[in-house]
């Protein structure tokens, strides 16, 4: 459903809104999406006009919490009908962790492995898209 090719620059941001991670991970995980972007050759000094990042959120459902991790892409596109321009999300996946039972560092360590995958799906298709 997305495409990735065009995308030569992106500004990158770790939003947790997670009560169960602790702050100090953002530093990891930027530097994950950095060594990701730098292995696609994605610039991101500077601020871009694009968005590539993760955000955290808890989530309850029937009684069981849930951690979400989502890999995200937004940027300004042109709509077609009403030729507004918006801010739109042109990839996005997300991964569910279920934090029922779990301790801090077990919930750390369960979201790192989350990021990994999900930035190896998106390098894969990254390079698949632009071969």
């Amino acid at each position: 459903m997305f495409l990735l090719t065009k995308i030569p620059k992106a500004y990158l941001v770790v939003e947790n809104y997670s009560s169960k991670i602790s702050m100090s991970l953002k530093e990891e995980i930027y530097e994950e999406l950095r060594l990701t972007t730098d292995e696609l050759r994605i610039n991101t000094s500077g601020y871009g006009v694009r968005t590539f990042g993760i955000m955290i959120n808890d989530t309850r459902i029937a009684d069981n919490d849930i951690l979400t991790v989502e890999l995200i892409l937004g940027e300004e596109v042109h709509r077609m009908d009403d030729k507004e321009d918006v801010y739109a999300l042109t990839y996005q996946k997300k991964n569910y962790i279920d934090a029922q039972g779990k301790n801090n560092d077990e919930l750390s360590e369960e979201l790192l492995e989350n990021i990994d995958l999900l930035l190896s799906e998106f390098i894969d298709q990254y390079k698949e898209d632009n071969e």
